[in-house]
């Protein structure tokens, strides 16, 4: 079908715009898929009664950036469209908030379209995601562990964002561009092989389709089939919802439902309080079922403000900043550890030892397990603790354990250098055997559990927070 009546079909048939129409604003990089959805929604504007507005933002990444800006200018100047650009310190911003570098341009990017909305009253903003994206994001959620809502791919609308371009494919964007002599941009870091998306794209794709030459028809088929199973589940359990309290549950109410329809009504009645992207993972919201079944008494503190406890008769959810207080877990290696106190959970692995042993995320690290000293722990911070982080010096080139950690950095201070607040520190879960530290999550190791040549076992440790949306309960 021609792109652009596809689109227009995807826009009326879901009804992604008011009838009445009004300011559209499309999220506007330069590339193939973005330049071929601008234009179409130019040719589009009488029809649906919209005006289009172009949205562009700087991430101060690659050096060639400003002259995507320059691009875009022509483009947009050549069509009649307003542009608005922003420039945003991406990769300061990564830093800061302790993000990956696509994580943190895609939090600049929304915010920015959500600010701008606000600004100039749109009805819309419309993102260049293809048909080949939803792809590629179906297999990342089932790579990274997902629920049934991770299988329906991005939603084709969700507030303001819509995506018109679901149905069309990335090789119908880069034809139409050709054929309407549009100049593009490429980005190059979209090239970079340590991106999970790159390698599903030029790696795992290829098997599929010589496995099954049609199966992106029977993966898109199946997340149509969950998209419209979700939306009847979550009408069910809204009405189950209805008029009960939003910060208290009976237990004999929950105690007696279906385990499937005892986790999505958890997940629904946590929803208001922490947000989409911050529900538990399924590990902890396990944990919280086995234990209101049991109805064992505990404490979940699953963000910052919000604990959840449970009693012989509720749920209750309390908004407060719980005390700091001092835990410590012991860690048997394969086995998922919940950590209620953070409402996290910790992945703690003997693996064959990779040819490459730098972490590719922040909250995951890989060990010598030689180097391990006893029994290992997860505990959070003390006053007077040490710690050798990978690459000090200590004076030695077979440094001992003890010597190194009395000359070792204040974990406070690097606290101060993480800019992690105070009243998260006595939070975070640090991994340490019967010696010391072995790994500051976010940070780095231990020197002294490097994995240098020679070491025959490894160490995988994973700390699964709660703002990863992909490691949602519900994703």
């Amino acid at each position: 079908m021609d792109p652009l009546l596809r689109v227009r079909n995807t826009i009326v048939e879901r009804q992604m715009m008011p009838p009445e129409g009004g300011t559209v604003i499309v999220g506007y990089s330069g590339g193939a898929d973005s330049t071929a959805l601008l234009h179409l929604l130019t040719r589009l504007q009488n029809d649906l009664m919209i005006r289009v507005h172009a949205a562009h933002l700087h991430h101060g990444i690659r050096p060639e950036a400003d002259e995507d800006v320059v691009v875009c200018q022509s483009v947009c100047e050549s069509l009649g469209v307003p542009l608005h650009v922003e420039r945003v310190d991406v990769p300061r911003l990564a830093q800061e908030q302790g993000l990956t570098i696509e994580e943190a341009g895609r939090q600049a990017r929304y915010a920015f379209f959500e600010r701008l909305a606000d600004e100039i009253g749109a009805v819309a903003v419309a993102t260049a995601h293809t048909r080949d994206d939803q792809i590629e994001t179906i297999l990342i959620n089932l790579l990274r562990g997902t629920g049934p809502r991770g299988l329906r791919g991005m939603p084709y609308q969700r507030g303001r964002v819509i995506r018109p371009l679901l149905d069309v494919s990335r090789e119908q964007t880069h034809t139409y561009c050709r054929e309407q002599n549009l100049p593009i941009c490429f980005d190059r870091t979209n090239l970079d092989p340590h991106q999970l998306r790159y390698r599903v794209r030029t790696e795992l794709l290829p098997v599929l389709y010589a496995l099954s030459p049609t199966f992106d028809r029977h993966l898109l088929r199946l997340a149509r089939i969950i998209e419209n199973e979700e939306a009847w589940w979550d009408a069910q359990i809204r009405e189950l919802l209805r008029g009960r309290d939003a910060f208290t549950l009976r237990l004999d109410f929950l105690r007696w439902l279906h385990p499937a329809v005892q986790r999505r009504l958890l997940r629904e009645w946590l929803r208001p309080h922490l947000g989409t992207t911050r529900l538990p993972s399924f590990e902890v919201l396990e944990g919280i079922r086995h234990a209101m079944l049991a109805q064992r008494p505990s404490s979940w503190q699953l963000s910052d403000t919000v604990r959840l406890v449970i009693t012989k008769e509720h749920l209750q959810i309390r908004h407060e900043e719980p005390p700091p207080a001092d835990y410590e877990h012991l860690v048997v290696l394969g086995s998922p550890l919940l950590l209620p106190e953070l409402g996290m959970w910790l992945e703690v692995e003997a693996r064959p030892c990779p040819d490459d042993p730098r972490a590719t995320d922040r909250d995951e690290a890989w060990l010598c397990l030689d180097a391990v000293q006893g029994q290992l722990t997860v505990r959070n911070w003390r006053p007077g603790d040490r710690f050798v982080p990978l690459g000090m010096a200590t004076g030695s080139d077979q440094p001992s354990p003890i010597s190194g950690a009395a000359r070792g950095k204040k974990v406070s201070r690097i606290f101060i250098d993480l800019k992690i607040p105070p009243a998260q520190r006595r939070r975070l879960p640090l991994l340490c055997d019967e010696v010391g530290i072995l790994w500051v999550p976010g940070y780095t190791i231990a020197e002294r559990a490097r994995v240098a040549p020679g070491c025959t076992r490894c160490l995988y440790v994973r700390l699964h927070r709660n703002e990863n949306p992909a490691r949602a309960s519900d994703e």
